[in-house]
């Protein structure tokens, strides 16, 4: 089941932190197909997507990938590594050409020593993530295969779909599971 999620923005943290947050973040860029990490790498920081789409996958041991996410502009990821500290959960791939900024780990603690209320924020975050994944987790175990199938056009299509001049949305090629 892929889900869009651009629940995992910072819009909304206070203005004054998130400047503070990413004022020096330095940006990469990344071009459709490139790897920003992979599953295990080293949990040092997370990306904030300026623009762009993000494949969030993970991958089994007979290397079936499963695409979790697809994340819009606005959207952090990595940023359970930035909380932990622990390796990648995920794979990530730019779907798009993509432009990030990224925050490190030791920048984050910083300023969070500053502005222990971010914390507050990150708990509304994981928390909206958590309610998404109960969502998904109950679509899967409660809907037909159709059903599911359905749910997920309808996401892509309010999401990354196209309007055309003839006002049908056409979704892109860039996913094909």
């Amino acid at each position: 089941m892929v889900e869009l999620s651009v629940s995992g923005t910072w819009s909304g943290l206070p203005k004054e932190i998130a400047s503070d947050l990413l004022a020096d973040a330095p940006i990469r860029q990344l071009t459709a197909g490139d790897t920003l990490f992979e599953a295990g790498d080293t949990g040092d920081g997370c990306y904030r997507l300026d623009r762009g789409l993000l494949k969030v996958a993970l991958v089994s041991p007979q290397v079936r990938e499963q695409i979790v996410a697809i994340l819009t502009s606005g959207a952090i990821v990595g940023d359970l590594a930035v909380i932990d500290g622990l390796p990648r959960s995920a794979s990530v791939v730019a779907l798009t050409d993509c432009e990030l900024r990224f925050v490190s780990r030791h920048v984050f603690e910083d300023l969070a020593r500053e502005r222990p209320e971010i914390y507050r924020y990150l708990v509304k975050l994981l928390s909206a993530r958590l309610r998404q994944a109960d969502e998904t987790i109950a679509s899967m175990a409660f809907l037909p295969m159709k059903g599911r199938v359905a749910r997920t056009l309808l996401t892509l299509a309010e999401n990354v779909g196209e309007q055309t001049n003839s006002n049908e949305i056409l979704i892109p090629r860039m996913i094909n599971q």
